[in-house]
């Protein structure tokens, strides 16, 4: 389904920039230009052509040639704009799902072994915050209170340990409530299976209890939502690289959104949109390891 999904993602979303209003010509040409070089600009870009010629041109461009087309307002090809900002954005949403997954999975284990204590409640009141949280509010604290006031960290880049600190916490605070979460669930679900009790019966560790028997057990749906937050920690680093100046594909959307550069848009989205069906791709493949019972037919 990765394909028809893509080529569905494509069609919606060349559609909808294709009769969002605003001509690329002016765009690409200035306001003061005249109609003859309007004319010549769109039939040497094939923009008088049909819709659906420029549909099928866009696709086959996209899939054989991996021509995404080319920024009206940057003057280079799309491709170029973002090969030169997908390594950023790809580390940013890496390094948040990787300390999400990393603080998450424990807490959630912790909140099921200590089902109804204070360390459970007080966990999910945090984790419900994490989500209720927006990341623009997120950032702008951090910044207020870790780089204005107390100055540990810096609120500009990506590049070294000291920059990478405030944009991880802000890009990864609500995936580490909803990882919890649904760790926590899953994990109380395990914990009262006959192979659980069996387990303990025999004498077993409790540390091998949790990890060895019921942790493996519990991680299919922990593995659906760290896939899903990694898709979404790719769009969502939109906003995180706003605020701290970091040179990714979402900083480059936005600008392309305020100078109304469509093919940057479209390839911007194409990217999120494919990254998150292979992403979550890989997730599948995992079950099979993960999960002894799943078989591939």
């Amino acid at each position: 389904m990765l394909i028809p999904v893509i080529l569905c993602v494509m069609i919606v979303l060349f559609t909808i920039l294709y009769f969002t209003p605003g001509d690329p010509a002016r765009i690409a040409l200035g306001q003061e230009v005249t109609d003859e070089a309007i004319t010549a600009f769109r039939s040497a870009r094939g923009l008088d052509d049909p819709f659906v010629v420029q549909l099928g041109r866009y696709i086959y461009r996209a899939v054989f040639k991996a021509d995404l087309g080319y920024s009206y307002v940057m003057k280079s090809p799309v491709s170029y704009e973002l090969s030169s900002r997908i390594p950023m954005t790809a580390k940013l949403a890496f390094c948040a799902v990787l300390f999400s997954t990393l603080v998450g999975i424990p807490l959630g284990i912790i909140c099921a072994i200590r089902q109804y204590s204070i360390l459970d409640s007080v966990v999910t009141l945090v984790t419900l915050l994490g989500v209720s949280m927006p990341t623009f509010w997120t950032g702008l604290l951090l910044i207020l209170a870790f780089s204005v006031h107390l100055g540990w960290f810096s609120s500009m880049g990506f590049g070294t340990l000291n920059e990478m600190v405030l944009p991880i916490l802000t890009l990864s605070g609500s995936s580490i409530a909803i990882i919890a979460r649904i760790t926590r669930s899953s994990m109380l679900e395990v914990i009262k299976s006959d192979y659980i009790r069996t387990a303990r019966a025999k004498g077993q560790r409790e540390s091998v209890v949790i990890f060895r028997h019921a942790l493996p057990n519990a991680m299919i749906p922990i593995l659906t939502i760290i896939s899903i937050q990694f898709g979404t920690l790719l769009g969502g680093s939109i906003i995180t690289e706003a605020i701290f100046s970091i040179s990714g594909v979402g900083r480059l959307m936005l600008e392309a959104i305020s100078m109304r550069d469509y093919p940057i848009i479209q390839g911007g989205v194409l990217f999120i949109s494919l990254a998150f069906c292979l992403i979550n791709l890989a997730a599948d493949i995992l079950y099979a390891f993960v999960d002894p019972r799943i078989h591939v037919k």
